[in-house]
C-alpha cells in the first residue's frame, strides 16, 4: 500500500501525493500559506485576492479560465491558508495542473475585473451582515483577538475593500505566492514520477524573486471579554469560549475528542441532548475548535428564543462543569473515540478532503499522518487528559461571551 509521497522541486515547491486506485478522477490543489491574518494593514485583501485569481492571467482571460475546467475553485481556510483546487477526469490532470499553476503564479489582476469584483464582494459583505449565526462568530473572534491580526473577519469591510488597488494585490502576490510558501497536493491514479515531471514542466519557466516572508505576530495577553448587543432579528444568539491549543500542540487531538463529545456534529453530543432534546430550548447548539499556527479558539454557540436564552446559556455552562468535575468512564471514552474515528474514516473516503488536508498540513509545517497513525493517537487518549483539558479550557473566569438579544 502506497501512503503519502513528498517531493521538493529545485524552486522550493513541495509536492504531496497519494496515489489512488480504482478511480478515474484526479483531485489537485495549490495550498498557499497566506491568508486573512496576513492582510491586517488592509483587511479583506486576501479574500479579494482569492476572487481575483480567477479573473485572468498573462495568457488567459476570465471566460477562458471558467471554460477550461468544470470543477475549479478557491477558498479561504481558517485565516492562514488559501487553496486553489480542481477535480477532473484523470486524463485531464495535466490540463488542470497547467491551469492551476497559471492562476497561482501568473495572475494579472485586471483593473476592470477588480472594479466588478468589488461589487460582488460588497454584496457578499451585506449578505453576511444579515446572517447573525455567521456574523456572531466573526464578531466573537474580533472581540477575543482584538488588536491582533487574527481579529478582522475574512471579508474585511466595505471601506477597506474600496481601498484595495491592483498594486496592493500584486504586492501580496509577490510576498506569499512563492514556490517555497506553496504546496501542490494531488490524489490521482497516476505514477508519482509523472506528476513530478508535469510540475517541473509548468513551473520551471516562471520567474521568481527572492523570498522573504513577513514574520507573523504571535497572539498573547488574552483577556476575557463580555458583550451583549441588541439585534432586530427574531432569534437570540449567544457564543462563549476561550483561547485554545495551536495546531502543532500535542493536546490538539484530545481537544478534538473533547469538542466532538461536547458539541460535535453527532445528534448525541452532550449539548444537543441537554438543551435541544431534553428541553427543546434551541434548534441549533454546537461547539467548535479552530487551531491556528500560534493559538486556537474554542467556542460554544446556540440560537434560541429570548425567553430561553438565559436558561440555555446556563445549561451550556452546566455541561462544561460536568466535564471538569467528573472523568469519562471507560465506556464513555470508548464511545467518544469510536464516534470520532468513524467521522475521520468517512472524511478520508472523500479524496477531495484528503487532498486538501495534505496541502494544509504540509503548508503549515505539520507531518502528513496516515489514517492508522491518526487513529492510534486517538486510542492513546486517556480520561485524565480529557478532564485536565476541560479544566484548563473551560475556566469560566477566562471565557469570553457575546450575545445578540432581540
Amino acid at each position: 500500500m502506497i501512503d503519502f509521497q513528498i517531493h521538493t522541486l529545485k524552486n522550493g515547491l513541495r509536492i504531496a501525493y497519494k496515489q489512488a486506485f480504482n478511480t478515474a478522477v484526479t483531485h489537485i490543489g495549490y495550498t498557499i500559506n497566506g491568508g486573512a491574518r496576513d492582510d491586517a494593514a488592509l483587511p479583506g485583501i486576501a479574500h479579494c485576492f482569492e476572487h481575483m485569481l480567477f479573473k485572468g492571467t498573462q495568457k488567459r482571460n476570465a471566460l477562458n479560465i471558467i471554460n477550461r475546467l468544470e470543477v475549479v475553485g478557491g477558498e479561504m481556510n481558517a485565516k492562514e491558508i488559501t487553496v486553489l483546487y480542481a477535480s477532473v477526469v484523470s486524463e485531464y490532470t495535466e490540463r488542470a495542473l497547467d491551469l492551476l499553476t497559471d492562476l497561482t503564479f501568473n495572475s494579472a489582476f485586471p483593473e476592470k475585473e477588480l472594479v466588478k469584483e468589488k461589487k460582488v464582494i460588497t454584496e457578499e459583505i451585506n449578505m453576511y451582515l444579515d446572517t447573525p449565526e455567521e456574523n456572531i462568530y466573526d464578531e466573537f473572534q474580533e472581540m477575543v483577538f482584538k488588536g491582533h491580526a487574527l481579529a478582522p473577519n475574512i471579508l474585511g469591510t466595505i471601506e477597506s475593500l474600496n481601498q484595495i488597488e491592483t498594486s496592493d494585490l500584486k504586492k501580496f502576490h509577490q510576498v506569499y505566492y512563492h514556490p517555497k510558501n506553496v504546496v501542490l497536493s494531488i490524489s490521482a491514479p497516476l505514477p508519482f514520477e509523472q506528476i513530478i515531471y508535469w510540475a517541473e514542466k509548468y513551473t520551471e519557466s516562471i520567474s521568481f524573486k527572492s523570498f522573504k516572508l513577513t514574520e507573523r505576530q504571535l497572539f498573547k495577553n488574552y483577556r476575557a471579554k463580555h458583550k451583549t448587543k441588541e439585534t432586530e432579528h427574531v432569534q437570540c444568539h449567544a457564543i462563549m469560549g476561550n483561547t485554545c491549543f495551536k495546531h502543532s500542540s500535542k493536546e490538539r487531538f484530545p481537544m478534538m475528542l473533547l469538542n466532538n463529545l461536547l458539541g460535535g456534529p453527532g445528534m448525541n453530543s452532550r449539548l444537543t441532548l441537554a438543551i435541544r432534546e431534553k428541553h427543546g430550548y434551541t434548534y441549533n447548539v454546537e461547539s467548535g475548535y479552530s487551531a491556528f499556527s500560534d493559538t486556537g479558539l474554542f467556542h460554544c454557540y446556540l440560537s434560541t428564543d429570548k425567553k430561553y436564552l438565559d436558561k440555555s446559556v446556563a445549561l451550556v455552562y452546566k455541561e462544561l462543569q460536568k466535564l471538569k468535575d467528573k472523568k469519562l468512564s471507560t465506556l464513555q471514552l470508548h464511545q467518544a473515540k469510536t464516534q470520532l474515528k468513524g467521522q475521520i474514516v468517512l472524511a478520508e473516503e472523500s479524496r477531495m478532503n484528503l487532498m486538501l488536508l495534505m496541502g494544509k498540513s504540509l503548508a503549515q509545517g505539520q507531518e502528513l499522518e496516515t489514517l492508522p497513525e491518526v487513529l492510534h493517537k486517538l486510542d492513546l487518549i486517556t480520561s485524565d487528559e480529557i478532564q485536565n483539558i476541560a479544566n484548563k479550557i473551560f475556566n469560566f473566569d477566562k471565557m469570553s461571551y457575546l450575545a445578540y438579544v432581540s
